[in-house]
């Protein structure tokens, strides 16, 4: 166990981290006497051997979809030096992506600009301890937070304690029901061929190698489950480099299977987009349970599940010159000549079941469509792309059961979905504790306001699980509960924020990178207040 007592542990070092961390140094470059406490020793645990950002969908020609401006500072401060424009700056490029005449970067340049922050905060004082992954979260004796990490070289553990802590983990890969127990048996299923889309472009070179025969050439068939961006360019780019290898009298296919009757355009209108000014946050915190369940379902279509309408164009652009294609292929009958790859977009599709043959080694569905409810079976595939997004609770499992008892959610079991409740509204809440436990299993009468991670097949005949409430407040905290029931030697001293994890009650833009910023600053203001 590491000696030092950090002021500051933070889990993950991605855009949230890392915004936070310029946060701090710029506290540190201007200080100032309105508070006598500090933020000096600050370590950062990532699990990632250096600093990386969605690396699997770092495809050619990928564009950001949203403005430069909304980068780690510039809506918190502009005079900042991590900002975008002086990376744009301190690399000479300045100019040119003027006359580019762009707000949105490739999402590769926005990439490197994320590592050129990361190198500048390590230069200025931030420590980050990469190849560590947090595996345990406990409260220490003197009511301190002691954090596990294990080493991903030698697997060796490393306890960090600190006066605080945040948690910014991001997602993790959000697999359907169907799909998931085929991921569990690495042992039997060709791992190669099935993968999620946050691996895709350091897999996808495996995948094709996998399942392209050392014999005669022979066409491809490639599912890819979804309908929103990272699908369609998923999609998109497994046909451009299927066009490289022979598939015999017949072309590859690739297929979208989505539950829609079509993919949706995202809605980036002006207005629309307001949603996710910094200022919607603090209106999305103080509303209404039934507010936010109403914003959230409104304003869906801006995030979840659509695509960007330039892709939208590109991709149709594509089916039309198929169909072009065939046209002229049918009237030159006489002519050999292969096909290129197809692509397939299965509208209204339920995903019924899903096998895998050990011996060919292919994925057999069972599918239907929920619109005319025609079955298709023995629909055979090569290998499947999941390009279902990304669940974001799995931190809740990090902390030990002391501190999950502090904050009222102990001895609730896993399958126990957690509520994330503003602070403002706690009074509003009924609170029933159960005397065998010093748990708050509260029983509401409105159901959770995060948005369903579930997949087509998910919860089907379950009953539904009242949520266990957790509290924060409207800086990112957690707050602990006040109950008889939690006996320690001490009181909690520590403060643990969470940042992208709190869509439910801080709005849409959390998990995006529009209020990364401003989140940062007002993350950083409340660990240096005295309440």
């Amino acid at each position: 166990m590491s000696t030092t007592i950090y002021d500051l542990i933070g889990v993950g070092f991605g855009p949230s981290n890392l915004a936070l961390s310029g946060a701090l140094i710029d506290k540190w470059t201007t200080p100032s006497n309105d508070s006598e406490k500090s933020i000096r020793t600050v370590l950062f645990l990532e699990r990632q051997p250096s600093f990386q950002w969605h690396p699997g969908m770092l495809l050619p020609g990928a564009q950001m979809q949203i403005s430069f401006l909304k980068d780690l500072a510039m809506l918190r401060s502009p005079q900042s030096a991590l900002t975008f424009v002086n990376y744009l700056h301190s690399h000479g490029r300045l100019t040119a992506f003027i006359n580019r005449g762009s707000f949105t970067p490739s999402r590769r340049e926005f990439a490197d600009y994320l590592g050129w922050a990361a190198r500048y905060v390590e230069d200025h004082g931030v420590n980050v301890n990469y190849g560590q992954e947090v595996v345990a979260i406990d409260e220490s004796s003197d009511g301190l937070i002691n954090v596990t990490s294990r080493s991903i070289t030698d697997g060796r553990l490393n306890i960090h304690i600190t006066r605080n802590l945040v948690l910014s983990p991001g997602g993790s890969a959000r697999i359907p029901n169907v799909v998931l127990p085929l991921m569990n048996e690495s042992s039997i299923v060709n791992r190669s061929t099935l993968l999620h889309s946050s691996e895709y472009k350091n897999r996808v070179a495996k995948l094709l190698q996998s399942i392209t025969s050392s014999a005669a050439p022979r066409p491809l068939r490639i599912a890819v489950i979804g309908g929103g961006q990272s699908a369609a360019e998923v999609t998109m780019n497994l046909r451009n480099l299927l066009s490289n290898i022979p598939s015999g009298n017949a072309g590859h296919q690739v297929d979208m299977l989505i539950r829609k009757g079509s993919l949706k355009p995202s809605d980036d209108s002006q207005f629309s987009n307001e949603i996710f000014a910094p200022e919607g946050t603090g209106n999305w915190f103080s509303t209404s349970e039934q507010g936010r369940e109403y914003l959230m379902a409104e304003y869906k279509d801006t995030n979840y599940s659509v695509v960007n309408p330039c892709t939208v164009a590109a991709l149709y652009e594509i089916i039309y010159d198929q169909k072009v294609e065939e046209t002229i292929t049918a009237r030159n009958s006489g002519v050999q000549k292969t096909p290129g790859p197809k692509i397939n977009i299965r509208s209204h599709i339920h995903i019924a079941s899903l096998k895998y043959d050990v011996g060919s080694e292919t994925f057999t569905f069972t599918l239907r469509n929920a619109l005319t409810r025609e079955i298709f079976e023995h629909e055979t595939y090569d290998a499947i792309v999941c390009a279902t997004g990304y669940q974001r609770h799995s931190w809740i499992e990090l902390l030990s059961d002391r501190l999950k008892k502090r904050f009222g959610i102990g001895s609730c079991g896993s399958d126990v979905p957690i509520r994330l409740v503003p602070f403002a509204q706690r009074a509003t809440y009924m609170v029933e504790t159960r005397d065998d436990s010093s748990n708050v299993c509260n029983t509401p009468d409105s159901i959770a306001t995060t948005p369903s991670i579930s997949s087509s097949t998910d919860n089907v005949g379950q009953q539904q699980v009242e949520p266990v409430n957790l509290y924060i407040t409207r800086r990112y905290r957690l707050l602990p509960i006040a109950s008889s029931k939690i006996e320690s030697e001490e009181t909690l001293k520590a403060r643990i924020y969470i940042q992208g994890l709190e869509e439910a009650t801080h709005g849409l833009s959390d998990t995006l990178l529009s209020v990364v910023s401003c989140r940062a600053g007002e993350v950083v203001d409340d660990l240096l207040s005295e309440d």
